[in-house]
This record gives C-alpha cells, structure tokens and sequence, in this order.
C-alpha cells in the first residue's frame, strides 16, 4: 500500500515540472542547470523506497508463514519427563585404609667380608643356596697363617723351657719353686747362717772386723739375688703369657681363612636359622684383601617392609594391626602385621619409619621388590555409599541427582572411599531411604521431572514416598 502511494506521488511530481519551470525560469539561467539532476534524484528516491517496501512485506509473510507451519507435537515435547534409572543409596560400614607403598627387606641380611689378605683357593656355596650356620663358605690360602702358628708356638715353648714352666703360668702363680729361684734362695739361707755364726765369735774377739763384715755383705748379696730371681721369673712368666697371646692371634688369622655362615642371634616368628646366599662376589683364586665383600646373606621365611607415612597418619598407627601388602610379582595379597614403629618424625620430609612382618614360607616374595601396603586403621558403620555409575563429575565438580516426588534434586558432594562398585558420599548428608539417578545425568538439571525405567520395563512416576523427607539443593550439600 505504501509502495503505491510512492508511485502516485512521484508521477504528480511530474505532470507538476512544467509549471515549476515557468516559474523558476524568471530566476535566471543557472535554475535551469540543475533541473535534470532533480529529476533524476526524484526517480531514484522512489524506487529504492518501492524495493524496500516490497522486501519487508515478502519478509513478514515468509515468517507468519514458518510460524503456522510448526507441528504442535513440538511444543508438546518440551513437558515430557526425562526416563532415567534409579539405585537406592546405600548404608553400610566401610573400612578405613592407609595406603602406602615401600621396600622388602629381609628379616636380616648381612654381607660377609675378608679379614685377612690371601687368595681363594675354594668355594663352598653359590647363589641361591641355603646354608646352615657354621658351614663353610669359602677358603683362602692358609699356608702362611699355619707357619705363624708354627713359630709362635716355637716361641712360646722356648720361653717355657727357659724357665722351666710346665704351662704359661698365671698371675697369681708362685714362682718359689722354679730352680734358679731355689738356688738363689739356698745361698742367701746359706749366707745368713754364716753371719749368725760369727756374730758369737765376734763377741769373744774370737774372729776379726773384716769377717764379719764381709759375712754381713754375702747376706744381703744373696737375698738381692734371690728377690731378683723371683723378678725375673715374674717378667718369664709375663713373656710367657704375650708369647701365648702372639699364638692365639696367629691361630686366629689361620680360622679367618676360613670363611663360615655366622649363627644369627636375632630370629623372625617363623624361628628361622637358615641363611640363602644372595649374592656371591669372588671365584676361585681370586685375591681378597681385608674389608672386601664376599657373599651376602638373607634370612628370607619372614620379611620386612619398611614403610614411610606422613606424620598426618601418626595417631591411626598401632604395632599389631594388619596389613595387606600386594606386589607385581604374585596374584594374590599376603596378610603382615605392623611390628615397629619409629618414635620420632623426620623433619625434612615429615614421614616416620615403621616395619611390618610379612611371613614368606613360600619364598614368593623376593627381598628388596616393591610392595603396595594397605594398613587398616579401623571401621566405619552406617557410611553412605551410591552407585559408582550415580556419579557426575565435570571441571572438578562431583554432583549426584536424588529423586523425590518425580523430580530430580541435583546435589554437590564430597566423596572419599570408593572401589569398583561403590563411591562414599563423605558431605552432605544423605537421608534414609533416597534414590540417586543412574543414567542420563547430563541431561539432567535441578526440579526435572523424570521418569523411572528398570530392566525395560514401562518408565513410571516414582511415587512420593512417605520415609524420606524433602531434600532442598545448595551450593554445599543437602539439607534434611
């Protein structure tokens, strides 16, 4: 309609030009210049205004159109409820675990060293094998020990001899009876009976000064001589006793090259007294000198696993409680106990130390493995679990539905202990007798409605239930 007033009024403008020239015509011959820039302005003003009118109605009869041609069904389907499945959350008592993971040691292990310079000339024992304490290990050369031995009993027997000691005396041992010891003291009893008799001869001027005088000197000659005798004797005797420890230690070195299984003092539970050799670092020949490392040993019937946890953990950790240690080396996990506990915490890590016993009568386990430990601290009733699958987590947010009275209540939470078939909801708290979605949770959203399918069945409004309370959704949790 508009379009056609357009067209009316552009075809007046120009039957009307005529008369607008006459009259504008008196003004002088530069009005009569622009007349035909007028007119084409004209013509193109009312046609640019046409199209537009003509795009704007095409345009509302394409959309009225488009509107009336929308199935009614469409519409309908905004209202329909979403058909999930439900599971009932579910109370039970969970145990609650420290993990932790560490290194197997033997109950004890030791590495046997040389003490002496000498080389191999025998092997006993090699890898794997089990020994008993006092078995012999290996021998280095003992030809050179055995001649110390040989001339430090020369010695000593030489010095006995020369004193006439039937055996190394002791230091308690009386020497009186040694015979330079009798003769000195015969000559100074022999002495001193000579001054006794001339003492009366002196008194009747029967025997002059100088006998007496020399008399009274052989006395206290021969009694010097006597106490000198029992002096040497003493310091026999004390040669006698270095010489018997030079033999000793020369019988000492002459055991060390033998090298035996040591006899351990400290035994697991399992009362094991058997070493394994570990390790064997020398061969036949070889030359070993004193500190050289030449097998290892392991007591391996009971292990232990040492382990280090966060100080966090230091309260929940009892000598006696049970541990369940896995390794990648057997299929199934074997049952230990926590056997010591460090009293104090590191504090450049903030861990503390603790051992655990694990019994190893079928040598599966193999010292120095890696091992998973789970320690229980203890048990928890009445946990509220869910399904593994009623879980919803996006961008670090964990979300469950509960559905009450056909409507879906999206809820937060925090959860903490979880397996294969079951997720703890530690916050908030969920009530007795709720049902968590299942399926379809993204296309969830808080007040839904739902509908409820199971095993196929027809999908059916859940009914409101009369145990439960209502649950209001927050940013934090649930409330009851």
């Amino acid at each position: 309609m508009k379009s056609l007033l357009l067209e009316e009024h552009a075809s007046k403008s120009l039957l009307e030009e005529p008369e607008q020239n006459r009259v504008h015509a008196s003004h002088g011959g530069a009005s009569r210049v622009h007349r035909p820039f007028r007119s084409l302005l004209f013509w193109a003003v009312g046609l640019g205004v046409s199209f537009a009118g003509g795009w704007w109605f095409a345009n509302a009869r394409q959309l009225e159109s488009t509107k009336l041609d929308l199935p009614p069904a469409t519409e309908s389907k905004i209202d329909e409820a979403i058909k999930i499945t439900v599971q009932p959350v579910t109370f039970r008592s969970v145990p609650r675990i420290v993990e932790a993971v560490g290194t197997i040691h033997g109950y004890e292990e030791l590495s046997i060293s040389a003490k002496i310079e000498g080389r191999v000339t025998r092997i006993f024992h090699d890898l794997a094998d089990r020994v008993e304490p006092g078995k012999l290990l290996l021998e280095i050369d003992r030809t050179d020990a055995q001649l110390a031995v040989d001339q430090a009993e020369r010695s000593l027997q030489a010095e006995l001899a020369k004193w006439g000691f039937k055996h190394v005396p002791k230091e308690t041992e009386d020497f009186s009876t040694l015979p330079t010891v009798v003769s000195a003291k015969l000559k100074a009893d022999l002495a001193q009976s000579r001054l006794q008799r001339l003492l009366p001869l002196y008194s009747a001027k029967a025997v002059a000064l100088e006998d007496l005088e020399q008399a009274k000197s052989d006395a206290k000659v021969t009694e010097s001589e006597w106490n000198n005798q029992l002096l040497m004797a003493s310091s026999a005797a004390a040669t006698a006793r270095l010489k018997e420890a030079d033999l000793a230690i020369a019988r000492q070195r002459l055991r060390e090259t033998e090298i035996k299984v040591p006899t351990p003092s400290t035994l697991g539970p399992s009362s094991e007294t058997q070493y394994s050799v570990s390790a064997r670092m020398v061969s036949e020949g070889m030359m070993v000198r004193p500190g050289m490392e030449l097998f290892r040993l392991v007591l391996g019937r009971t292990l232990k696993l040492r382990l280090s946890l966060p100080e966090v953990h230091s309260s929940l950790i009892a000598e006696g409680q049970s541990v369940e240690v896995r390794t990648s080396t057997t299929k199934q996990s074997v049952a230990g106990r926590v056997s010591r506990i460090s009293p104090s915490i590191d504090p450049s890590t903030r861990t503390f130390q603790l051992e655990v016993e694990v019994p190893n009568e079928d040598m599966r386990l193999k010292p120095g493995g890696f091992a998973r430990a789970s320690i229980l601290v203890g048990t928890d009733q009445d946990v509220a679990t869910i399904p593994a699958v009623g879980l919803d987590s996006f961008a670090g947010v964990n979300k469950i539905f509960l559905i009450h009275e056909g409507h879906a209540k999206e809820v937060q939470v925090k959860v903490g202990d979880q397996n294969e078939d079951w997720i703890e909801i530690v916050s908030p708290a969920i009530p007795i007798g709720s049902v968590v979605a299942t399926s379809a949770q993204r296309l969830l959203s808080d007040g839904l409605p739902v509908m409820i399918r199971n095993n196929g069945a027809e999908p059916t409004t859940p009914p409101s239930s009369s145990t439960s309370k209502p649950i209001s959704t927050q940013t934090s949790g649930v409330e009851q």
